[in-house]
Parts: structure tokens; sequence; C-alpha cells
């Protein structure tokens, strides 16, 4: 009877023996993953070039030097590379050009230009403010001519209707008519003005509220953009969602600092966070344009590492 007892405790059931095999399935599939995957410090983590759109004036080279330069900077504090290219990368590096970059492109045509400091916000912010009292009242005068143009044409249309008469009515309606297309080249063109003028100042409003938000300042007011912007830099943006890695460029003035938007976010691709120093490449802010890390970027690299290990 207890021999009967022991066969019957020491021997699985197949249900128990198919759960235990696809247990360490799962254990060794979880192990061979772990093992291959990139760890940062111990191995590159490798990326590769995907979108770069041709509105930059960039050659897709140009912004794979841009792109390694960049990756190469957090080699420095241990002599040797933390990240790699490959046509099969872990990360997709692109470079999108949406609102940001077209507004900056619009206003440096018009020889708007914007620095990274309080003092030429607050220029940009008082010209903005010298503009948009200028159109407002333009656009009041324009509103104004308009509805006069309006009635008049309504009146000349009731008179036409009615028929004429006399030769004086006739020559008093051609003459309306006349004076009615003049009105109407002028009105259409100072329309056309103000139209140029509030894309400019469409485009002012985005680049000032991109700044501002660096300085966490009250943000342009502007009926006449529908710009959301967020709280913080938007030039680029690193993401990883649903196992995929990518880090995307949308602004930048000029390749230095296209670099380093590039090293920010390969930065956040190491899994370090923003900190304190203004200078630092990893500050909230692009209030710097060096290349180089700063000691608390170093700091925080080298606590990374030791936690991968």
């Amino acid at each position: 009877m207890k021999e009967a007892i022991r066969n019957i405790s020491l021997r699985p059931s197949g249900r128990s023996s198919f759960r235990l095999i696809f247990l360490l399935v799962i254990l060794a599939g979880v192990t061979v993953v772990y093992i291959r995957m990139p760890r940062p410090c111990q191995e590159p983590i490798t990326y590769r070039i995907g979108t770069v759109d041709a509105r930059f004036g960039l050659s897709r080279q140009e912004f794979a030097d841009s792109v390694s330069k960049a990756a190469s900077i957090w080699a420095k504090p241990f002599g040797r590379a933390l990240y790699r290219e490959d046509s099969k990368g872990a990360i997709e590096v692109n470079l999108i050009y949406d609102y940001r970059q077209e507004a900056a492109d619009k206003l440096k045509r018009l020889n708007y230009s914007m620095g990274n400091t309080k003092g030429t916000l607050e220029e940009m912010r008082a010209r903005f403010g010298t503009m948009k009292a200028e159109y407002d009242a333009k656009k009041a005068a324009l509103d104004s001519d308009l509805r006069t143009y309006e009635r008049r044409l309504a009146a000349f249309s009731t008179e036409a209707q009615r028929g004429l008469t006399t030769e004086a009515a006739y020559r008093r309606l051609t003459a309306e008519k006349g004076a009615l297309d003049d009105m109407y080249e002028r009105l259409q063109a100072r329309r056309n003005e103000l139209n140029r003028a509030a894309d400019v100042l469409n485009s002012m409003t985005v680049v000032i509220n991109d700044t501002a938000a660096n300085f966490n300042l009250d943000l342009a007011n502007s009926k006449e953009t529908g710009r959301a912007l967020g709280s913080e830099y938007c030039g680029g943006h690193y993401e990883r969602k649903d196992g995929k890695q990518t880090i995307t460029i949308y602004q930048f003035d000029d390749a230095n600092r296209l670099v380093r938007v590039l090293a920010h976010e390969f930065g956040h691709a190491l899994g370090l966070d923003h900190n304190d120093n203004p200078k630092a490449i990893m500050y909230s802010m692009m209030l710097s344009d060096s290349l180089s890390l700063a000691p608390e970027d170093i700091a925080s690299l080298k606590a990374r590492c030791s936690e991968s290990r």
C-alpha cells in the first residue's frame, strides 16, 4: 500500500509535465533575449538612419555624419564606443520636417534671427507686439473698407437691375463700375499683404513659444496660430514604444545644434534623465552650444553604466 502511494505521489500527470516544459521554454527564451539585448556601456547600442527629409537641405550621408558625431560624444568618458551604426540597428534615427522647422526657415528668409537667451527672446517678443498691433489696425481698416465696398456694390447692382433710362444714368453706372473694380483690386492687394503678415506672425509665435518654453515663460498669445506646443524644448524626441526605439529630430538652427540635440536624445536612449547644469548635454533646455559632456553628464553616465553590470 505504501509503495502504491509512493508511486502515485512521484508520477506527474500529463498536464503537469506540459506546464513544466512550457515554463522551461519561456525561461530559456527570456534568458536568450536578456543575453542578446545590448546593455549600456557593456556593448555598443546599435542605431540605423531612417527618414531624412530633403527639405532640411542635408544629404543622407551628411545627416549620418552628424548622428555619428553626436553618438561619439558619449564614448569619451570610457574611451570606447557606446553606439554603433548598423543597417538593422535597434534605434531608428529620423529627420522629420514639420511646422517647427518651417517657421524657423520663414523667419530666416525674412532676416528674423532668434538666439537662445532671454534677451533675444524679449527682443523678438517686442517685435512681435509691434507687428501684431500694426496687423490688427490694418485688418480693422480693411474690414471697414470691405463693408463699404459691399454696400456700394449692392447699390450698384440694384440700380443696374432697374434698367438704364437716361444717358446720365449710364455714365454714372459706368463710372461707378470702374471705381468698384479699382476698389476691389486695392482691397485684394491689402488682403494679400495681411495674409503675408499673418503668416509671419504665425511663424514668430511658433518660434517664440518654443523658446519661451525653454525658460518656463508665458507663451505668446495669437489668435492667428492654431499650433499647440508642449512644455519643453521640442527640437528632438526619443521614444521607446511597442518594442521599438526612435530618435526624431524636428528642428535645428545650424550643424552644431543638430549634433547637440542628437547627443541629448542619445543620452535619453542610454537611460539618462535631465540634470540641473544649463551647460550640460542633458539639461532639459538648449541653452548652450557646447558639444562636450558636463561633469553632471559624466556622473550620470557612470552611474548608469554601473547599474547595468
